[in-house]
């Protein structure tokens, strides 16, 4: 009877926990009320903003009114950087019309994304596509897991529909990074095309892929002569695109991801030596750097143009790159960036990870974070939340200016800043402190667009193709 009795206790306990969780538990706060956000210390200040419209591009191309201010910067820069925080919806949306709207300004036939360099040809090779169902074939046969979120799928069903449309305005993409994902990419690119030598013995092959997947120094010897043979006879793999030139490329790219991942002191070394290679080498991108427009698009740190590094390292950011050692490049590179304050989960507060493409660690780890507190019911999956760091009077200043500009991207002027950093640098150290951050992290940048919230990046779980209506 006694041990009844304090399973009793205990199950009633743990239920009065899970009543009383809240999102301070799961380090969550939701985002500021339309009052809340009227109690900042900048109120009061008559400050002007620009906006930026949150949809996705529409199906003729023609949704830019909003971005007129990019038609000189479209025909006066070599690059357009675009800088992001990761996994907002409607930073996805911008991009893709800012990506569209400076090639009808101009002409930029070259998007640099940052997804893993092997699936470049795959995907260059699905937006030159006309026929619609020997597209989605491609797509479910090849790229079914290299395309990992819902609005990744559609942007390159917009890139595939506006070649269609422009064909003397052809748009190709490049991916730039590591190959993150080297055991798939082994497996299903280089043993495949390595199989092609039909005197070499598979069962050798298969060794020398085992020595890659456990990221083996090894792996790089005993591929060498197998290279050097496809090039010798120029081998051609499952699809035309598949030579022996991009098989080169992939296991140099697998060289740089393996001393990354095995050298993490130097992580970051390895990795941008890697992405500034890309850039100069005529064998991936440099032909366009060199002689052509080239907008890229990628993480915030990797696309800021004002930065100097010190001790000649600017190949630390491809922006400053860019924008101050390349010879082809300097002084021709307009970066913006674009950054999301929150979140809401919307239609991904039910979805199971287990049944999408995998996603990457830091996205399952703030979407289970934001389910969990969901499943809870302490969060509203049409509400926005903040879900990193302690807010400050900056970002209400922010939120309310999106109560009055809904579904808009904030821009605050030059003149608008300067009015800030004069009024904050009177008020308490912490205040001063605290627009000192904001401005060194913008300044980074020719522009700074605020994204105030935002649905979640939807997981990919079957591709989403019935974009146009036809």
């Amino acid at each position: 009877m006694k041990h009844r009795t304090l399973l009793f206790i205990l199950l009633l306990s743990n239920v009065a926990f899970s009543q009383t969780q809240t999102l301070t538990d799961f380090e969550i706060a939701e985002i500021y009320s339309e009052t809340e956000a009227k109690e900042n210390v900048f109120e009061n200040l008559d400050i002007g903003i620009n906006t930026v419209i949150l949809n996705d591009v529409n199906s003729d191309f023609t949704s830019f009114e909003d971005l007129a201010w990019l038609k000189p910067i479209s025909k006066e820069n070599k690059v357009v950087l675009l800088g992001e925080t990761h996994y907002s919806e409607y930073i996805g949306n911008l991009k893709n019309r800012i990506i569209f709207a400076v090639n009808t300004f101009d002409y930029f036939p070259l998007v640099i994304i940052e997804l893993e360099y092997s699936s470049t040809p795959f995907l260059n090779h699905f937006i030159q596509l006309t026929n619609k169902k020997k597209a989605n074939t491609f797509f479910e046969n090849e790229l079914g897991n290299m395309v990992k979120a819902k609005g990744d799928s559609i942007f390159i069903e917009h890139l595939r529909y506006w070649n269609q449309k422009n064909p003397h305005k052809k748009i190709e993409l490049g991916c730039i990074d590591l190959e993150w994902n080297y055991a798939k990419m082994l497996e299903e690119i280089l043993k495949p095309y390595f199989y092609k030598l039909t005197e070499i013995d598979k069962d050798s092959i298969d060794k020398i892929i085992e020595l890659g997947k456990n990221l083996s120094n090894r792996f790089f010897i005993e591929i060498e002569p197998l290279l050097s043979e496809a090039k010798r006879r120029d081998l051609q793999g499952s699809y035309p695109f598949i030579d022996s030139q991009f098989i080169e490329n992939v296991i140099n790219n697998f060289l740089a991801t393996n001393n990354a991942l095995t050298d993490t002191d130097s992580f970051d070394y390895h990795r941008q030596k890697s992405l500034t290679n890309k850039i100069e080498n005529d064998n991936y991108f440099g032909n366009y750097y060199k002689n052509q427009k080239v907008i890229a698009y990628g993480g915030g740190e990797h696309m800021k143009s004002k930065f100097i590094y010190p001790n000649g390292e600017n190949f630390l950011s491809e922006g400053s790159y860019l924008n101050y050692d390349f010879k082809f490049t300097k002084g021709k590179v307009f970066s913006i960036m674009l950054s999301g304050l929150s979140f809401s989960l919307g239609e991904m507060k039910d979805v199971d990870l287990h049944g999408c493409v995998g996603q990457g660690t830091q996205y399952n780890s703030i979407l289970l974070r934001m389910q969990d507190a969901y499943k809870a019911k302490v969060l509203q999956p049409d509400k926005n939340y903040f879900l990193f760091g302690q807010r400050t009077d900056f970002e209400k200043f922010i939120i309310n200016k999106s109560y009055s500009n809904p579904a808009m991207g904030i821009i605050i002027p030059e003149e608008g800043w300067n009015k800030i950093i004069e009024y904050a640098s009177g008020l308490n150290s912490e205040i001063g402190e605290i627009i000192e951050r904001e401005n060194k992290v913008r300044i980074d940048y020719d522009t700074y667009i605020y994204i105030p919230y935002s649905p979640i990046t939807k997981a990919r779980k079957t591709f989403g193709n019935n974009v146009y209506k036809k």
